[in-house]
């Protein structure tokens, strides 16, 4: 059982798409997001060695009598037929066993379009256009050895060939494309050519047409050409015919319309539009530029033709179903050319509300007025001169080309059942970002937005298990889209896959790409297979090479059994729980995995590595994914979501209205650790930092040590102090020097400190908080002071020197500096002795002279040197006597303790 895998990127930009699945062999690249999809196994290729683009595989078809494939080569202008038979014993190249030239046709061939295969094998068909595609071309019956046996005549540019299930009646699609010039435009029809006798070497086999008339032309259906007929301007693209072999289904591609058709009568029933798709609903989007740089998949007023190009047809529960590829499609001649860009139609549009469902007139109009005809929106979607106009000739809709999708119609009444709406391009967006809307000649990113998106060239169907399938091929992303039919009203996305080799952004497609641009599509099945298991076969026309891929059940690809070594998942382990959290301490640097697979013969990876090895952790978040491959190919993966505790983290604080922030995870922090808050550097003399409550709260609960930092100064706190139920601001303040006593003397610039909480001033803390300045060069006598605004003077805290940086601790918050105390005190003994002071303010950067004493204080109230905690203030005239009385305090002191410890002692002697 398949498991669902978290999609990484760059996407969830965008889209809620579910957990991707993706296989680990580098031959196929598979996505799912269901527990039990189908299994994908890619077995084999056939490369017809063709130019890169140049048409080397197009269309198959497979004969199960023998294991052979016939394969058209537009490059070479061959029949290539190939041998299958070695997948049955694992051989991943698929030889060539005959190329049979065109020139061996025995026709006046310009090419060959497609090849058809008998029911019982007797013969194969292959379409050829004349030289000159306007004129009749043919179609040639071989033997399965590819031996000539008869041509029949037909009409211009036969581009598809199919033989009616009861072998009777081959058809064959003439597209009837135009010349370049225009000049000669062929009508479209189809031929039906009589085998129920079987196809013998030298038969005269003869051709009958069904031709088109305006009579059956149902009115809505779209004319390209204006001045052409309807029999002109249809082009049959493909036909599917239903298991009676009564009805032949024909897509007319560039009309946007399927004819049906009376096989036994040999005429035409009806032709029908298929209608719009209305890209305005809410379930049906689009990315519509390639000039936006990103993925934007949303509604827009778009009217699209689905213009399908390969179809199927398939009975489910009693009811026939035409599934269509609506891939889009131009006539595009040097004579008449119909496409044009939105951009350059602007002057023509006059937007009309009532052709969409999704849009009223304002919203309309809004939508011009913000740019809707720029590149970046709509302005480069490439659009049709051929379509309705009003009365003042303007187009009332803008229109584009494709479905984007794959459609289910209702056989009986051509009604639409089902379409797949915008899930194409909403996978890819999913699975393969960076490569979205990529081109199918080289590796890029949304170069086919404004075009017809991932373009959807063919479709089929396959029963697998008991189960229909239907399988798209995405002609320009590369890969192959499967549903689940089981509901034909409402199908399932199953899985994608993929054989095409990304290499990198604007690098060419070349031999090394894999599969690349599915064209078309064979379905093989298990009775008739060489391996005995369905197989897909995908003729990729810019590779030239044929993939086969094996289908069937997923094996179970899920643990048992997922342990680690470190800390304890989150949640528990469970078979069906893909994703888990483990946090560790910032001292786990490495980590084991123990995982047992449900399956014994499973393979398990932990990072792409043998589990027994340890997995190296780097500091805040890993992620671990553990591979599970089971044997048929399929794989889960398991992700284990590391958070390795920092021990210390540095953030640069972001600018914000009021200040500065901070945006750390703090649940990625280890318990009592430190976040380093750097601010970054302003002309601002004041500077908030603000702590939201939230924030508050983390930080108390694990202890966290905050430390703000500037150039040439570090505050380092906690948050004990202060509650979670209102921010916290520190306020670091530059103050004017020249306000403040004895700035001379300072050795950094003065700051006012403040913390504000619920707009009161925070004074005190429980945890002394630590201030660190920057000294320009190492000074000894460098001490920290606040200044005490009780007494107008500087009180001394003093401070740890290491190097140019001095530490110390303070209870509150005031204004504070670093001043030179030695320059102070010399200033004093310098005052004394009334010696010249110099009013000028000192450079804080600069030594402070001893006598460079900024005395603002009035001469009747003399300043002393500050001391430690306190600065006291005594009258010049009594400095001696003060000095003899604390050197006689201090010895009376002394007498007393040695009277008290003699009386002690002999206390203790008495005792």
């Amino acid at each position: 059982m398949k498991k669902i895998v978290i999609a990484i990127l760059c996407i969830s930009f965008f889209l809620s798409v579910n957990p991707i699945m993706t296989n680990a062999l580098s031959d196929v690249t598979y996505y799912s997001e269901n527990e039990d999809s189908l299994a994908v196994k890619w077995l084999g290729r056939y490369s017809s060695q063709a130019p890169i683009d140049d048409g080397g595989t197009e269309i198959i078809a497979y004969d199960p009598n023998t294991y052979l494939a016939y394969s058209v080569n537009g490059s070479e202008k061959t029949l290539d037929i190939i041998d299958l038979s070695g997948l049955a014993n694992g051989e991943k190249e698929i030889p060539l066993v005959e190329r049979i030239q065109l020139s061996d046709f025995g026709v006046n061939a310009g090419d060959l379009t497609s090849v058809a295969i008998a029911p019982d094998s007797s013969y194969i068909a292959i379409a050829v256009p004349a030289e000159n595609k306007v004129d009749n071309g043919y179609v040639v019956f071989m033997s399965t050895e590819g031996d000539v046996l008869t041509t029949v005549e037909v009409g211009a540019l036969p581009d598809m060939v199919t033989i009616t299930p009861d072998g009777s009646k081959v058809l064959v699609a003439n597209e009837g494309e135009p010349s370049k010039d225009y000049a000669v435009n062929p009508e479209g029809s189809v031929s039906i050519i009589d085998v129920s006798n079987g196809v013998n070497e030298g038969d005269i086999l003869t051709a009958t047409t069904a031709t088109f008339s305006d009579e059956i032309v149902a009115d809505d259906v779209r004319k390209v050409h204006p001045n052409s007929t309807y029999p002109e301007d249809l082009e049959p693209e493909y036909i599917v015919v239903d298991k009676a072999s009564q009805y032949g289904y024909i897509v007319l591609q560039e009309a946007n319309a399927i004819a049906k058709l009376d096989i036994q009568s040999g005429e035409f029933l009806t032709v029908k539009s298929l209608g719009y798709k209305d890209f305005s609903l809410p379930v049906i989007k689009l990315d519509a530029s390639d000039k936006d740089d990103a993925i934007d998949i949303r509604n827009w007023p778009v009217l699209s033709i689905y213009q399908p190009d390969g179809m199927d047809l398939v009975d489910i529960n009693g009811k026939t179903y035409l599934l269509t590829a609506n891939e889009g499609d131009t006539q595009d001649w040097d004579g008449f050319s119909e496409e044009v860009r939105v951009n350059d139609l602007v002057k023509d549009y006059q937007l009309n509300a009532d052709l969409y469902q999704g849009y009223n007139q304002d919203e309309l109009n809004q939508l011009i007025e913000k740019g809707l005809f720029e590149d970046e929106q709509l302005g480069r979607l490439k659009t049709s001169i051929s379509h309705p106009k009003n009365e003042e000739g303007k187009y009332e809709a803008i229109y584009a080309y494709g479905g984007r999708s794959f459609s289910i119609w209702d056989a009986e009444t051509l009604e639409l059942v089902y379409d797949s709406g915008s899930e194409f391009e909403e996978k890819i967006a999913a699975f393969q970002p960076e490569y979205f809307h990529s081109n199918n000649d080289e590796d890029s990113f949304e170069s086919r937005s404004d075009d017809k998106g991932v373009e959807p060239e063919s479709v089929i169907t396959g029963e697998i298990n008991g189960a229909t399938y239907a399988f798209t091929g995405l002609e320009r992303q590369g890969g192959i889209m499967v549903y689940n039919m089981s509901n034909p009203a409402s199908p399932s996305f199953d899985s994608y896959f993929t054989s095409r080799v990304l290499q990198g952004l604007e690098q060419d497609v070349t031999e090394s790409s894999g599969d690349v641009a599915p064209e078309g599509l064979t379905f093989i099945q298990a009775e008739d297979s060489p391996t005995g298991n369905p197989v897909l076969l995908a003729a990729h026309e810019v590779s030239g090479t044929i993939a086969a891929y094996e289908l069937g059940e997923s094996s179970d690809s899920s643990l048992s059994e997922l342990t680690v070594d470190q800390g304890e998942l989150n949640p528990d382990f469970s078979p069906e729980q893909l994703e888990y959290e483990l946090e560790v301490a910032n001292k786990v640097d490495e980590i084991h995995i123990s995982a047992m697979a449900q399956s014994p013969y499973a393979q398990v990876l932990v990072n792409g590595n043998d589990p027994a090895e340890a997995v190296a952790l780097k500091e805040g978040n890993n992620e671990i994914i553990v591979e599970v491959e089971a044997e048929d190919g399929s794989v889960s993966n398991y992700t284990i979501h590391v958070k390795r505790l920092y021990a210390s983290k540095r953030e640069e604080l972001l600018e914000s209205e009021n200040g500065f922030i901070f945006q750390t995870d703090i649940s990625s922090l280890e318990q009592n650790s430190t976040l380093n808050l750097i601010v970054p550097e302003t002309d601002a003399e004041a500077k908030e930092i603000t702590i939201t409550p939230e924030q508050v709260q983390q930080l108390r609960e694990k202890e966290i040590t905050i430390s703000v930092e500037q150039t040439d100064l570090k505050v380092t706190f906690d948050v004990t102090t202060f509650t979670d139920d209102a921010p916290v601001t520190l306020l670091i303040k530059k103050l004017d020097q020249d306000k403040y006593e004895y700035s001379k003397f300072a050795l950094t610039e003065i700051y006012q400190l403040e913390f504000m909480q619920a707009n009161q001033a925070v004074t005190n803390f429980e945890t002394p908080v630590t201030l660190s300045f920057e000294l320009t060069k190492r000074n000894e006598a460098a001490s920290i002071y606040y200044w005490n605004n009780a007494e107008e003077n500087w009180d001394q805290i003093g401070g740890t020197l290491r190097d140019n940086l001095i530490t110390a601790e303070t209870d509150h918050f005031s204004v504070f500096t670093v001043l030179d105390s030695a320059a102070i005190a010399e200033a004093e003994k310098d005052e004394d002795g009334n010696s010249d002071v110099t009013d000028e303010p000192n450079n804080p950067n600069e030594p402070v002279e001893p006598n460079e004493l900024n005395n603002t204080k009035n001469e009747e109230q003399p300043t002393a040197t500050p001391t430690d905690k306190s600065i006291n203030k005594l009258p010049d005239t009594a400095t001696n006597m003060y000095t003899l009385l604390l050197i006689g305090g201090s010895l009376l002191l002394i007498g007393m303790a040695i009277v008290v410890i003699r009386q002690q002692k002999k206390k203790i002697s008495n005792d």
